[in-house]
């Protein structure tokens, strides 16, 4: 499934989400600094009344199992204070979309493989959905908290929004915490460029971005018409794909050496990251430093620890590693396993 993010604003507006998309971040934010003064509203009624009743017809008895379910249903409403929100839309082409959140056809549009982002790294824990648009708040009973379904209470938490929303198609994703978040790159699939978006920012998406395989399309306006219609736009760099895919040769002074991610994750919460690469060829220290030093800035920003772990293609002992590379208190160490037969 494709999704979009619509940016815009001015020039400083415009260099930090440029910085974020070329460090493959985005910015998940907190209910209170939306737009909207009514996220994250439910009606939490029926719960009182029903744990009041359940507590009547049971005795006393049942009180302090009502204690630890109304303890469990403040937890979970608590979440809504420090989740963070990204929001995005299922159409690329709204023309009030553009004008509201693209710097009234400034800026540019971000189209993401939602499989993609959300799979990010499997340690991160996201909630995903599209938004139901109604007239009155989501409401939140016993059966919600006492079947501890936590996807559904976390949906109606932020999940719901007025129906006079409903133009903006938005899809929504649900992250543990409110700040940076870092994505596999290839998540982007294309960037839309708004109407009057400068010709000079255009060409600066490019570079930033070179050799990722981003396809790049030009909002226009359908004549006599109050609609848009997309054509596409040559990258100014060509379309040969370089990025986080080899060491190239102004590196290894010959052929460059390409390489493969087999896998990676990130570990927030304890700021460790690991990552394991496939090498065509072998690589000398120097070389590995340079990819190290690459793989961090582009994968792992947020990092404080970095375990990397390279393998030769078709190397005789899979099991272990051929060499490795660690970040680590500032500081950067490589070493080369000559036991293994490559």
């Amino acid at each position: 499934m494709l999704v979009y993010k619509y940016r815009g604003g001015n020039y400083e507006i415009f260099k930090r989400d440029l910085e974020s998309l070329e460090n493959n971040l985005y910015y998940a934010s907190s209910s209170l600094d939306l737009n909207d003064p009514c996220e994250t509203i439910t009606d939490s009624e029926k719960f009182i009344s029903q744990s009041k009743s359940f507590s009547r017809f049971l005795g006393f008895k049942s009180k302090e199992n009502l204690k630890v379910l109304d303890e469990t249903y403040r937890d979970v409403l608590s979440f809504d204070k420090k989740m963070g929100i990204y929001s995005l839309s299922q159409t690329y082409i709204d023309e009030l979309l553009w004008a509201h959140y693209g710097n009234s056809h400034k800026g540019f549009c971000i189209e993401y493989e939602l499989d993609l982002l959300l799979k990010s790294y499997k340690s991160e824990n996201k909630f995903s959905f599209p938004i139901t648009y109604n007239n009155k708040p989501p409401v939140i009973g016993m059966i919600d908290v006492a079947t501890n379904k936590i996807n559904g209470i976390i949906k109606k938490m932020g999940g719901f929004k007025s129906k006079r929303w409903a133009y903006e198609q938005e899809y929504r994703i649900l992250t543990d915490n409110y700040g940076l978040h870092s994505y596999d790159y290839q998540a982007v699939k294309s960037i839309y460029f708004g109407l009057r978006m400068e010709d000079t920012q255009r060409k600066e998406i490019m570079n930033r971005l070179k050799g990722r395989g981003i396809k790049y399309f030009q909002i226009e306006q359908i004549p006599t018409s109050y609609k848009f219609q997309v054509s596409p736009v040559e990258d100014i760099n060509g379309n040969e794909i370089t990025y986080l895919c080899q060491i190239p040769s102004d590196v290894t002074q010959s052929e460059p050496i390409k390489f493969k991610i087999i896998d990676k994750d990130f570990l927030k919460f304890s700021g460790k990251a690991t990552i394991n690469i496939e090498l065509n060829s072998i690589a000398t220290i120097s070389e590995l430093e340079w990819l190290a030093n690459i793989i961090r800035k582009n994968l792992f920003i947020q990092a404080e620890r970095i375990f990397m772990f390279y393998y030769i293609k078709n190397q005789k002992d899979k099991d272990m590693a051929w060499a490795t590379s660690h970040f680590e208190n500032g500081g950067i160490k490589v070493w080369v396993n000559e036991y293994v037969e490559v």
